[in-house]
C-alpha cells in the first residue's frame, strides 16, 4: 500500500489521488475542467501519461459518502468519460457501491475501486 492514512475528507481524497498519479509520472490536475462533445464538465482528478504513446487518459470520480455509489452516478460518469474520449474511468469510493453499479460498468473502461485497490493499481509503479 502506497499510503497507510485514510484521506479524511473529499478534498483530500482528490488530493491524495492527484497526488499519487504525480508521484507514478503523470500530469494530473484537480479539479480539471474538461470539455466533452455536450459541453463542459468538471472531473474530481484528470491524468495523462505522457510516457506512453499514444499518452492515456484517466478521470477519476473521487466519492467521500457516507452511503453507498448508486447506478445513476456509474451511468452518468460512463457518458463523461465516453464523450470525452478518456481510456479510463475510476470511481473511487471510501464507501463502496450499491449491488447495480457493478453490473453498470460492465462492458465499458470505468472500474469501481476503494482507496486500497486505487493504490494497489499504481503500487508497482509508484515503487519505482
Amino acid at each position: 500500500m502506497i499510503e497507510s492514512k485514510i484521506p479524511e475528507t473529499w478534498v483530500d481524497l482528490q488530493n491524495e489521488v492527484t497526488k499519487i498519479f504525480v508521484e507514478c509520472g503523470f500530469e494530473a490536475e484537480t479539479p480539471k475542467t474538461i470539455e466533452t462533445v455536450r459541453g463542459k464538465v468538471e472531473v474530481d482528478v484528470y491524468a495523462v501519461d505522457n510516457s506512453l504513446k499514444p499518452a492515456p487518459i484517466y478521470l477519476c470520480e473521487c466519492k467521500y459518502w457516507e452511503n453507498a455509489i448508486p447506478q445513476t452516478i456509474i451511468h452518468a460518469f460512463r457518458t463523461v468519460n465516453s464523450d470525452y474520449g478518456a481510456n479510463w474511468g475510476l470511481i473511487i469510493s471510501l464507501n463502496g457501491y450499491q449491488s447495480g453499479s457493478y453490473e453498470a460498468t460492465k462492458n465499458s473502461n470505468i472500474k469501481l475501486l476503494d482507496w486500497s485497490e486505487f493504490q494497489s493499481i499504481f503500487e508497482e509503479r509508484w515503487y519505482k
